[in-house]
């Protein structure tokens, strides 16, 4: 696991430009940390020697053990002017009311048993986040077309959220029976008249087999703000250019320390896994069709990392509903839903109706010939 001392996090934020003292901020335009003033900027380093798998079954059996300080409200000194407001403790960003700086709360980092080892810095900025949101709200026929003219963003904002990622060995014992169509012809009497037809019948056959699998990374949000359902829409996320943890990485962006707990989080993860190994293993089962498919599943060497992942989070209005989108910090990825047209469904339904009754039309006639 990554450590990190209070020290290093207040310096990081802390930050102040080398030219002309400044406060810098990672730039997702230049994709490097950078001075708002003067123009310098630094590149971050790509090096990921402190991104390692951790046993799983420690990190679990030791949570217990680790008591931390109960979240609540904290007093918080601003490092500009010296005010001090509540805040809650778990609070990382910290914006003071009396001169409007930005602040980190260093101390909300120790609130939590397991650091960081990992972070993807955002590659995608705000103005090309809106250009992906444009591109991807004029997509599908099924929507309405207002939609395509659609240009409000309502409080388009950058987070890094936590993740954790889980590897597994599997070996599972699968069991099932697979079933074959074959035709057979039939004479059957239709209107007085006899009549041949193509009967589908199934052969079934029993089967069992063993799978080996290896699961690597298998990606659960930590966040209770957003849902795996939510952050799914916008995978994958490039985990080969995870780099080391840098507080530098954050500056001038908004962050969420984890919410979901490390044994939480794999249990999502198992059920993940799980499904998978059911395509997997109907997959093996094979035939046409199946029935009765039964599997028994040993996970062992299971691991973890904690790693913070870029998000664009935001939403729009239309016709007086909001609708929530996010967007992939690092590919540009957009997810969300999009209201659906009555009409252009009723169409689509009339259209098919009108194509099978045409059909039944069809062939009553050439039957008739």
């Amino acid at each position: 696991m990554a450590d990190f001392n209070e020290e290093q996090i207040k310096k990081a934020y802390q930050y102040p430009c080398p030219s002309c003292g400044g406060r810098l901020m990672y730039s997702a335009e230049k994709q490097k940390v950078a001075c708002g003033y003067c123009g310098f900027s630094e590149d971050y380093s790509r090096a990921n020697d402190q991104i390692i798998e951790n046993p799983l079954e420690e990190a679990i059996a030791d949570a217990p053990k680790q008591i931390v300080e109960n979240l609540g409200k904290k007093v918080f000194d601003c490092n500009s002017c010296g005010s001090k407001f509540m805040v809650e403790s778990d609070q990382i960003k910290v914006k003071c009311g009396f001169c409007g700086s930005q602040n980190v709360n260093v101390e909300a980092f120790d609130h939590q048993y397991i650091k960081p080892a990992g972070i993807i810095p955002f590659l995608i900025s705000r103005a090309l986040a809106e250009e992906q949101f444009k591109k991807w709200i004029k997509k599908g026929w099924f929507h309405p077309n207002k939609l395509k003219r659609l240009a409000a963003i309502e409080d388009l904002h950058g987070i890094y959220i936590p993740f954790w990622t889980y590897d597994a060995h599997t070996e599972s014992q699968w069991s099932g029976q697979a079933g074959y169509h074959y035709y057979v012809t039939e004479t059957v009497r239709v209107n007085g008249e006899m009549q041949t037809r193509q009967v589908q019948k199934t052969r079934w056959e029993s089967k069992r087999g063993t799978l080996n699998h290896f699961f690597d990374d298998v990606l659960v949000v930590a966040s209770h703000g957003l849902k795996q359902g939510e952050v799914h829409r916008i995978f994958p996320y490039r985990l080969d250019e995870v780099v080391n943890y840098d507080p530098k990485l954050m500056l001038g962006w908004e962050g969420e320390i984890y919410k979901i707990e490390v044994d939480e989080g794999y249990e999502k993860a198992d059920d993940i896994m799980d499904k998978r190994l059911r395509h997997l293993c109907s997959i093996e089962l094979g035939g046409d069709t199946q029935r009765g498919l039964s599997i028994s599943t040993e996970k062992y060497l299971k691991t973890f990392k904690h790693i913070i992942l870029p998000v664009w989070i935001s939403s729009y209005k239309y016709q007086n509903k909001i609708y929530h989108f996010t967007i992939n910090g690092q590919t540009g990825k957009v997810g969300g839903k999009k209201p659906i047209s009555p009409f252009k469904v009723a169409f689509a339904v009339l259209m098919c109706v009108l194509f099978v009754l045409s059909f039944v039309f069809l062939a009553q006639y050439l039957q008739s010939r």
